[in-house]
């Protein structure tokens, strides 16, 4: 069955971007491209002919939809049994920098699907990036590692490296990234013993990608790390998992997947703690 891929736009200055990206990926991946507006039918043929720009005439199903953005793209995502679910976000400057779009934020939040980013400004994908790769970021989690399978997934697809990041705690990373989760390395201790955490970190996520990832440790607030890893690999996406607070917060997302979703130079691939327990 062919995969498909649902990418989600808002009339905005973002949708260009949003679509070259899924078109990108829809193209790569071999998947059916499912472009989806929520709004009134009275800007149907006004939203199909900015789609049909955007696209240069490649093929896609084209819905309006009238509802609330977030559940009218979870509802497709779910009965489509989507692949992939792509939409564009927006920084709020430099005092909000870890906020994003309200929309983006609660799909990526709730999807069961691994939610594709794309940040205002980000580097759009070559169409044959043959010396490209795909980043991801991994802390020791059960979820990271199923982000680096689904990682791993989109590299062999897509013809990409696989770059396994470790961003290693230190000061300013501990500051940034209060939430940091126990399986982290931490900051202080002896170094050998950290030093062999941050090993078992690594050779889990080598185990879940096969033996052809290559991997990166550096110090910093990990959203920081990827960022920079990503420019120097020439990281065509940035791949990482997320986590709920639970409760009344369950569409909470964590730090880093906010703070890369917002100012990242590249889109980035977000894994709900839903979508993580789907994928591994």
């Amino acid at each position: 069955m062919t995969d498909l891929i649902i990418c989600g736009v808002d009339g905005s200055g973002a949708t260009r971007h949003v679509l070259d990206t899924g078109r990108w990926l829809a193209d790569g991946l071999g998947a059916q491209l499912v472009v989806i507006r929520a709004t009134g039918p009275e800007v149907e043929a006004q939203v199909r002919a900015e789609v049909d720009e955007a696209l240069g005439g490649a093929s896609a199903d084209v819905r309006i939809v009238k509802g609330d953005a977030p559940e009218v793209m979870l509802d497709a995502a779910k009965e489509d049994d989507a692949a992939l679910v792509v939409i564009g976000t927006r920084g709020r400057g430099a005092l909000r920098s870890a906020l994003m779009g309200s929309v983006s934020h609660e799909v990526a939040a709730r999807a069961r699907r691994p939610v594709v980013v794309v940040p205002p400004g980000a580097k759009a994908p070559e169409p044959a990036p043959d010396s490209g790769s795909v980043v991801c970021g991994v802390d020791g989690s059960p979820q990271a590692l199923a982000a680096v399978r689904v990682a791993q997934d989109l590299a062999t697809r897509l013809g990409l490296r696989l770059v396994i990041v470790h961003a290693r705690q230190n000061v300013a990373a501990a500051m940034a990234y209060r939430g940091a989760r126990g399986s982290t390395p931490p900051v202080t201790g002896q170094e050998d013993s950290v030093a062999a955490l941050v090993d078992e970190v690594l050779a889990q996520a080598h185990a879940a990608a096969g033996p052809d990832a290559v991997d990166v440790v550096e110090p910093g607030p990990p959203a920081e790390v990827l960022d920079q890893v990503a420019g120097r690999e020439g990281a065509a996406l940035i791949v990482i998992a997320t986590r709920g607070a639970g409760g009344v917060r369950a569409a909470m997302l964590g730090s880093v997947a906010r703070e890369l979703a917002a100012h990242a130079g590249r889109p980035v691939v977000v894994l709900s703690e839903a979508a993580a327990a789907q994928s591994g």
